[in-house]
């Protein structure tokens, strides 16, 4: 593959717009990540719940996540990418906040469902964000790439928590990880787009 001056130009014109998209991955990837292994303890030992409601709860999300993207995905290109995203981002912050306030087991059901009907939202976005921006020669190498972040996300977070566990309690860890995107969410209202 050999690179031009065009090529140069205009892969700098979409760094800033895709650096951000792959930042808003690594920060939902690692916040997921960073809370999960805590989650399933804290199912189980504060809860006091089963494997089948753990895994009934688990599964409302991906349900959820799946009809969401069926019916939500062309919402950003009606509505716009930011938007989109940022609502999804709040929406999927939900099973964060459901987990931290709450111990009733409805509640936090309908905290996951809400959750996966967010990343319905906000991946398909991300996506098309990078689709957006990039040149079409670059794109798939940028789609793999955000998956490569978003596993380095997975990476981190439960590397991370081993760090965490001794010094904050379950509910801290998981309103951490309803901070972790809501501050993504600010970081991504409030930036500009590339001139």
């Amino acid at each position: 593959m050999t690179f031009s001056f065009s090529t140069l130009i205009s892969l700098s014109a979409s760094v800033r717009p895709v650096a951000l998209v792959l930042l808003t991955y690594f920060a939902v990837m690692f916040a997921w990540a960073f809370i999960e292994p805590r989650l399933m303890f804290y199912a189980y030992d504060e809860l006091g719940w089963s494997s089948s409601m753990l895994g009934l709860v688990m599964s409302t999300y991906g349900v959820a996540m799946m009809i969401g993207e069926f019916g939500l995905g062309r919402l950003s290109d009606d509505l716009g990418r930011k938007p989109v995203i940022a609502a999804g981002l709040v929406l999927f912050s939900a099973q964060f906040l459901g987990l931290g306030l709450s111990q009733n087991y409805i509640l936090i059901a309908v905290a996951f469902v809400i959750a996966g009907l967010g990343n319905a939202l906000f991946d398909p976005a991300l996506s098309a964000s990078i689709l957006d921006v990039a040149p079409a020669e670059h794109q798939a190498r940028l789609l793999g790439i955000k998956s490569t972040v978003g596993s380095l996300g997975n990476i981190l977070g439960p590397a991370l928590i081993v760090l965490f566990t001794p010094f904050m309690n379950a509910q801290a860890i998981f309103l951490g990880g309803a901070a972790m995107v809501l501050a993504m969410t600010l970081m991504l209202v409030v930036t500009r787009p590339a001139a």
